[in-house]
């Protein structure tokens, strides 16, 4: 039998053939099903019904689906596995077979560290041993030296190096520059394996997220810049009523949801250890909440100098007759909008109410290495893995303070 005068649609049925009986996954199936039409329409528009190199060639320089707005994260992902469906094809008419081990060897990845080179050898022996498949090994082993990469790209040179925080930047680097986050599920066990191996990493696995979070709406954050803005707003302000400030302080600097500042009582502040004791609506989990200088005294101020008289245990009332407690979560979206506006923040894009500040907060957190179940702590978050919402968040700054991932490296 000639391979080589097969069509080309019957050369891609052949090779989904052997990739179902070979054991792939229905997803993964569907996924390079989706891939070999695309190069099928494009020898179609060429007027090609037979593979050829230069056809192999036009697919992989094809650009027509990279998104305009996020070429550089889709370029490379589109790019590795158009690469793949052209090796499958010639290996395919080869020998008749398709050549499932991974694209890349070993030797491709440069690594200038002589420590980090043997330790990514050594893990590249380990993911031998457990004898996965070819194409988890390679998407297991290029995870990993990105964050191999990334390391080296801060200028560390052994495992010894790495700090708390350094694989919540890398993960979060990862998603602004190669990865979308829903695609992580496939490569984080990778990583895993590479931090378990070692003892310098190994005290960091908690970093490593159990779950991933499902794709969500992007959200612009408030700068390091916007924050500091809005708190001199604040301080400076004639019009903004001591009500106000202390609500907009307490969720800027907390990440309280509405109904936790709403149902704020005067009980729950326990002025003798500057804390805020508090059970969660949304949880029902107690949340003690430091009562830092900033919240102690915008509070104070609010209560001994604006609060009307009354009888009421919560702490935040309306400002007009009858004083009955601010009960819902619209009344502090207002108050949180109209300080924000009145500070000159660039509107566009942007929410606004205690979604925003809590996702403000965490990303603040997140941009000083705080680790993730410390910001789920911090945020009173039931499960820590919920946090890994905010490494998903819209935040040029989240980047910045991190190395970039390097432009080149694996491919």
């Amino acid at each position: 039998m000639d391979r080589y005068a097969q069509k080309l649609q019957e050369i891609t049925n052949a090779i989904l053939d052997q990739m179902d009986s070979s054991g792939y996954q229905e997803s993964t199936q569907h996924f390079y099903i989706i891939l070999f039409h695309r190069l099928i329409r494009l020898a179609e528009n060429r007027g090609d019904i037979y593979y050829s190199e230069d056809l192999g060639q036009a697919f992989i320089n094809d650009q027509s689906h990279v998104i305009p707005e996020n070429t550089e994260r889709y370029y490379h992902e589109r790019t590795v596995a158009y690469i793949r469906c052209i090796k499958f094809i010639e290996s395919y008419l080869k020998t008749g077979e398709v050549d499932w081990s991974a694209s890349l060897p070993c030797r491709t990845f440069p690594i200038s560290s002589e420590d980090l080179q043997d330790c990514f050898n050594a893990y590249n022996t380990e993911l031998e041993n457990r004898g996965l498949k070819p194409n988890t090994i390679d998407g297991y082993r290029r995870f990993t030296y990105y964050f191999i990469e990334y390391l080296e790209g801060k200028g560390y040179t052994s495992l010894s190096d790495v700090k708390c925080g350094d694989i919540v930047a890398f993960i979060s680097t990862i998603c602004s520059e190669r990865y979308q986050s829903t695609s992580l599920g496939a490569h984080m066990p990778g990583l895993k394996i590479f931090i378990s191996m070692f003892r310098e990493t190994k005290s960091y696995l908690y970093e490593i997220p159990e779950h991933l979070p499902k794709k969500r709406d992007i959200l612009k954050v408030y700068s390091d810049e916007e924050y500091n803005q809005i708190i001199s707003h604040i301080d400076t302000s004639d019009t903004i009523s001591l009500r106000n400030k202390a609500i907009t302080i307490l969720a800027m600097n907390t990440g309280l949801r509405a109904v936790d500042i709403c149902g704020l009582k005067l009980t729950d502040i326990d002025w003798e250890h500057n804390l805020i004791h508090i059970v969660q609506q949304k949880t029902g989990r107690p949340h003690d909440i430091p009562l830092t200088e900033a919240i102690g005294n915008s509070l104070a101020d609010y209560l001994l100098n604006e609060r009307p008289a009354s009888d009421s245990e919560f702490v935040f009332l309306r400002a007009s007759a009858p004083h009955e407690p601010l009960m819902s979560h619209a009344g502090v979206r207002n108050v949180l909008f109209n300080v924000v506006n009145d500070s000159d923040i660039d509107p566009k894009g942007r929410i606004y109410g205690t979604r925003i500040t809590r996702h403000s907060t965490a990303s603040r957190m997140l941009r000083n290495g705080v680790p993730l179940p410390v910001i789920s702590e911090a945020l009173g978050h039931g499960n820590k893995n919920s946090a890994l919402i905010y490494i998903t968040t819209d935040d040029v700054k989240l980047a910045s303070c991190t190395l970039p991932l390097p432009k080149g490296g694996a491919s």
